[in-house]
């Protein structure tokens, strides 16, 4: 545009110039620099369990690709079909079994979801809430989140397809693969749509976190930048494999942590900074006060004499005082040591291992000098089958850790010649932006704990590290047990776990909203479709990723078992409550309800005949606490067991539904059914201030509807 304007200074036409200069202001005003992406089809989604009707858009089953018809008419059977846009008056349709169609919702339709119950597994008893696990296409269920939880979420924690153009995922039904042109334009638009809901759920001091790869890396913090411009945006390079992906040049070993950090958002900090050389058990430093000092006879591979000679020489150690206060030079090799002699009045000990061979040291004679000058070597106690001593030593890796602050030196004895060292406090280091621990390998505490849980290999392609997703939250929840964490691109369910593992560690009461597609792999659909089976079938549903990996694995987690009664075997690493470990067959104690999110006919909500699937979304807005009645029964108000909420469906029974009320401190919600804004701002007068009160249906309907209406829709960025 600069360039442009300069240009236009130079015409000589006074009123040709400001002409088109006036053009060039009104582009100005729509022109926006940064991130720039094309516009789409809007996305629709195959909605297999919706009836066809006349006029309803379908997709013929088996097909991919956007085809879209509208249905000009049907008499149950078959449907009278045209392509979408086509249809005119005296056209003649294509007529189609309405058993090879499925409906079809283009985002932007308005859709009115309602919770079909499928599952449920409760083991947190009545004083923890439940976690939700939502079977759905992601936008619509964000759309039913805003009507449950807008504003109410601490941290949206994400892992998108990465779109590395190895068609892993879809748009409009299509796999996106490297052929196609417009993969990174289609994904910044499939991302687009869905951040600017998410946006909404947060709480004024929640985080955005999203896990990408170098594919959408730049892209990402882009398009973050402009959904979010009061947010600072940073990302962490985490080490996940560090066996590295060979690409045809560099062996990638890392994947991208990126945060969108509100104003009021506060980062707690570790004694484990997630880069600073990790304790010997390879979890964080706040498993225990002080460091395990290291044995100073060399153990494993190399640790005999003849591997390393100038590491056989004697310790010079004082026994009366428990003090190591020397070291000898190295006994030529093939020379004999005098075993229990003492040199300058100090006790000779030598690198005697357990079967009493001679071995080594782990270090140096010249380098073990400076430790004890140090005050870095401690004597243990004495071996009367060995006839030797137990001496241990700061390791290079403690001795980093307190060049770095993650140990201090809180002492030292003169008597013992040795300091005395323990972890800083846990807020006294920030996290650093480069994580390195053995506990984030994605193989080894992903694939495989998938595998463990359940007992099956490859069921899900790359599964997060369950301490690197507990590690990721817990720098934004650890000082709020009570908070709700939501995954949208939920796969094989890793942040629920890692959420109920932080409860167990400190006693929270965090809650989990996970959502996730049934989509089924590309080979395994072909063979389906080969056998006649499509979405909706029983069939083909078993094999999609909800079915068959996240529910299985959030279930067997909280059960400690397989679905064949198997335990499930290892333990979780780190410290808990009781300081005993968990092993997986312990299971955790946790509640959690499986949904599938639905839709239904707007006609239907109005006349109250849907109360049963909403039941669930009304059970949700209030917080998901407490055990989900399954229904109302016949009588004129539901007021629910175990759950803080009430619905008032007769509205001329106020009166006595308020006196109910009166024996129930426990209710915080309220809903009431009515089509008068005056009654309902009547009666929520009358109930007064303890409640919320909500309008039904009003309020539903109104939030599908407005919804629908969003730039976000378009596919414009």
């Amino acid at each position: 545009m600069a360039k442009i304007e300069d240009l236009i200074a130079r015409i000589s036409d006074d009123g040709l110039r400001e002409a088109i200069a006036a053009e060039i202001r009104e582009i100005k005003k729509t022109k926006r620099f940064g991130l720039v992406f094309e516009g789409h089809l809007p996305e629709s989604v195959r909605l297999p369990r919706l009836p066809i009707v006349k006029g309803s858009h379908v997709a013929k089953k088996g097909q991919p690709g956007n085809k879209i018809f509208q249905v000009l008419d049907t008499n149950g059977k078959m449907a009278l079909c045209s392509p979408e846009g086509e249809s005119a008056p005296g056209k003649e349709g294509e007529s189609i079994p309405i058993r090879d169609l499925f409906a079809v919702k283009h985002f932007g339709e308005p859709i009115f979801p309602v919770l079909t119950p499928v599952d449920r597994v409760a083991r947190g008893g009545p004083e923890k809430p439940w976690h939700v696990l939502i079977n759905a296409d992601n936008f619509h269920a964000l759309q039913l989140l805003l009507y449950t939880h807008e504003r109410k979420v601490d941290v949206i924690y994400i892992d998108p397809p990465y779109n590395t153009g190895a068609r892993d995922w879809k748009y409009n039904n299509d796999y996106v693969d490297k052929s196609d042109s417009f993969r990174h334009s289609k994904w910044l638009s499939m991302m687009y749509k869905r951040l600017i809901l998410a946006k909404r759920l947060l709480r004024p001091d929640g985080t955005l976190i999203v896990t990408i790869d170098e594919n959408e890396l730049h892209h990402l913090r882009c398009l973050l930048s402009d959904v979010f411009p009061s947010s600072t945006i940073q990302h962490a390079v985490a080490i996940v494999n560090p066996k590295g992906v060979t690409q045809g040049t560099l062996s990638r070993v890392e994947e991208y942590i990126v945060f969108c950090f509100s104003q009021a958002t506060t980062v707690t900090g570790r004694a484990d900074d997630y880069l600073t050389p990790e304790p010997d058990d390879g979890f964080e430093a706040t498993i225990a006060t002080r460091p395990r000092w290291k044995g100073l006879l060399r153990s494993g591979t190399n640790a005999r004499r003849e591997d390393r000679k100038n590491m056989f020489y004697p310790v010079l150690v004082d026994t009366e005082r428990g003090a190591v206060l020397g070291a000898g030079d190295p006994l030529p090799f093939g020379q004999e040591p005098h075993l229990g002699v003492k040199i300058k009045g100090l006790t000779a000990v030598w690198p005697i291992t357990r079967s009493g061979a001679q071995g080594r040291w782990g270090v140096g004679y010249k380098t073990l000098r400076r430790l004890i000058q140090d005050g870095y070597v401690a004597l243990g106690a004495h071996d009367k089958k060995r006839s030797t001593w137990a001496i241990s030593y700061l390791s290079q890796q403690l001795r980093e850790q307190i060049e770095t602050g993650v140990l201090e030196v809180v002492g030292f004895d003169k008597v013992k010649n040795c300091v005395d060292v323990k972890y800083s406090e846990l807020g006294a280091r920030r996290i650093k932006t480069v994580w390195k621990r053995s506990r984030h390998d994605a193989g080894a505490y992903g694939s495989d704990m998938i595998t463990a849980l359940l007992g099956r290999t490859e069921a899900f392609p790359f599964p997060k590290s369950l301490y690197a997703v507990e590690d990721t939250l817990r720098l934004l929840v650890d000082k709020k047990p009570n908070a709700v964490i939501l995954d949208f691109f939920a796969g094989s369910g890793t942040t629920f776990h890692a959420t109920a593992l932080m409860n167990a560690r400190d006693g929270g009461k965090r809650q989990s909203i996970l959502v996730t597609n049934n989509e089924v792999a590309e080979a395994q659909e072909r063979k389906l479709a080969a056998r006649n089976f499509f979405p909706g079938d029983d069939e083909f549903e078993s094999f999609g990723i909800c079915e068959s990996a996240t529910w299985p694995r959030c279930r067997n987690a909280i059960t400690g078992q397989r679905e064949d009664g198997a335990e499930i075997p290892g333990a979780y690493l780190g410290n808990f409550q009781d300081e005993d470990a968990i092993l997986l067959k312990d299971g955790l104690k946790e509640n959690l309800e499986y949904l599938r999110l639905d839709f239904v006919d707007s006609a239907k909500v109005e006349r109250g005949d849907a109360f049963e699937t909403i039941l669930p979304i009304l059970w949700m807005v209030a917080g998901s606490v407490g055990t989900r009645d399954k229904s109302r029964g016949v009588s004129p108000w539901y007021i629910a067991e175990h759950s803080p909420l009430a619905v008032l469906i007769q509205e001329a029974r106020f009166l006595d539904f308020r006196e109910k009320l009166k024996r129930r401190n426990d209710i915080t919600y309220i809903f009431l059914v009515t089509d008068s804004e005056e009654n309902f701002i009547m009666m929520r007068k009358e109930l007064g201030q303890r409640f919320l009160s909500v309008q039904l249906y009003k309020s539903y309907l109104e939030n599908f509807r407005i919804n629908t209406i969003n730039p976000a829709l378009t596919g414009e960025g």
